[in-house]
């Protein structure tokens, strides 16, 4: 791997004095361009110079920057009578060429400079266009600033395949939806709108199946707690989310059981919308969110609205299988192909491309049981009312009184609250249930929905 080359490139020649034969601070930052321009960026959002290494731009952390200017400042003055190198000399000059080389044309960008291509990838090999899959030279004008752990190489990964074969009991369906959902996640887009939760008992490879894809992805990747996607009484710090911006990969893991989605939450992370976050103690600054989130877990947190939306958003990975002796270096040994691993990441991202993403039966069974779980409302629907789509004169209709009163029982008896009148109305609205009043006290109702007669014999 290539390694940053932060070396000074500064000559130690006779520099040819300028025209008026006074060195300025301005008139040496216009020298300093000259010589190390094309290898350096401020970046005025975050304060910070960058340096190009050959693959790719470096924060510059270690002060590298001031000592070139520090370095020619030392070489123009060797022109200078003992006056002019007293002047030069001084750490405020060169202070001075830095600051005034961040304003250059040349060197100054903002936050929107790096790694505005969403489809480009960095790796220690050079730069993958995902668009095509090929691998070529990186170019300092793509302004790519991440890398991942490995270049992509043709070797292949037979231990992987097999790991994969063993954890989805063969499931070549989900293997490939796997493959695609990995080679989106290197991807900067989110026009799929979801996440996967992949659950299943400890032991079965969830944990290193995430392990080694995070691994492979580097810096494109970052691990959150998860009470940022969870529901809590206190509202998160929104250094949290601060922290998930430019990743393209975000993991969590660890579910408790009890815990619920911040639902709220979740929809702006995956929507595709504009989200405002701040670290410690500094300003509010807004991002579009990059990532692509993956949870696993032991436990399937509760989602308490199932609607359209949660319904496109999430998918169900079962990873249900243990194998009969575990390996305890298998992280180790699926590194190893790690290489090959990415070329089969890269390679199902042209596949997304090409057909979308294909969800098997087994992600579609597990997502709709675990909907059908977590849709009480749908439970007390299916339980304790007949429903009937029928806008003939003879619909069928009951009063709002009865079915909130009827629905408020069954929630409490499975330990949830009901929620206010007002909600319960909207919540049948949403299930297609027109308001509905007849002349007189107490009519209003809710029309092609009554409880059954057995539910009232019992109310009775």
């Amino acid at each position: 791997m290539m390694r940053p080359d932060f070396s000074s490139n500064v000559e130690f020649e006779t520099l040819h004095p300028f025209s008026n034969d006074v060195v300025t601070e301005d008139s040496a930052a216009l020298r300093f361009v000259e010589q190390h321009g094309a290898d350096l960026r401020y970046c005025h959002s975050s304060g910070s110079w960058f340096v190009w290494n050959g693959l790719r731009w470096q924060r510059d952390l270690t002060g590298a920057v001031f000592e070139k200017a520090r370095l020619l400042a030392r070489a123009l003055g060797e022109d200078q009578d003992a006056r002019g190198r007293k002047t030069i000399g001084k750490t405020s000059f060169a202070g001075g060429i830095e600051r005034f080389a961040r304003n250059d044309r040349v060197t100054a960008v903002s936050a929107d400079y790096w790694d505005r291509d969403l489809w480009l990838l960095g790796t220690p090999g050079g730069t993958v266009d995902l668009r095509t899959g090929v691998l070529r030279n990186p170019i300092r004008s793509d302004g790519i600033t991440k890398s991942t752990f490995c270049a992509p190489l043709e070797d292949g990964c037979p231990r992987w395949l097999r790991f994969l074969a063993e954890t989805t009991d063969k499931d070549q369906g989900l293997v490939r939806f796997l493959q695609q959902w990995c080679g989106y996640c290197l991807t900067g887009v989110t026009n799929q709108h979801a996440l996967v939760f992949v659950y299943g008992p400890g032991g079965n490879g969830k944990s290193v199946f995430l392990n080694v894809v995070t691994a492979i992805m580097a810096e494109y990747a970052t691990t959150s707690a998860m009470d940022t996607f969870t529901a809590s009484q206190n509202d998160r710090h929104s250094t949290e989310l601060a922290m998930l911006n430019g990743a393209r990969l975000v993991t969590a893991s660890e579910t408790e059981e009890g815990r619920a989605w911040a639902e709220a939450r979740i929809k702006a992370l995956t929507g595709g919308d504009k989200i405002t976050a701040r670290f410690m103690r500094q300003d509010n600054f807004t991002f579009t969110p990059q990532f692509k989130l993956i949870v696993v877990g032991n436990h399937k947190p509760v989602l308490h609205n199932v609607d359209d939306a949660a319904r496109r958003r999430f998918n169900i990975v079962p990873f249900m299988l243990k194998p009969e002796q575990p390996d305890h270096e298998l992280e180790r040994k699926l590194m190893a192909e790690a290489g090959g691993i990415l070329r089969w990441m890269i390679d199902g991202c042209l596949d997304w491309q090409r057909a979308g993403l294909i969800r098997p039966e087994s992600v579609k069974a597990a997502t709709e049981a675990y909907f059908s779980d977590q849709d009480l409302f749908g439970q007390w629907l299916e339980d304790c009312c007949e429903v009937r789509i029928d806008r003939g004169p003879h619909f069928i209709w009951d009063r709002s009184a009865d079915l909130f009163e009827s629905w408020s029982e069954y929630s409490h008896k499975a330990g949830e609250e009901p929620g206010s009148k007002k909600s319960f109305g909207q919540l049948m609205q949403r299930r297609g249930f027109e308001p509905y009043r007849q002349p007189g006290p107490g009519t209003r109702g809710f029309r092609f929905v009554r409880l059954r007669l057995a539910m009232k014999e019992n109310d009775t």
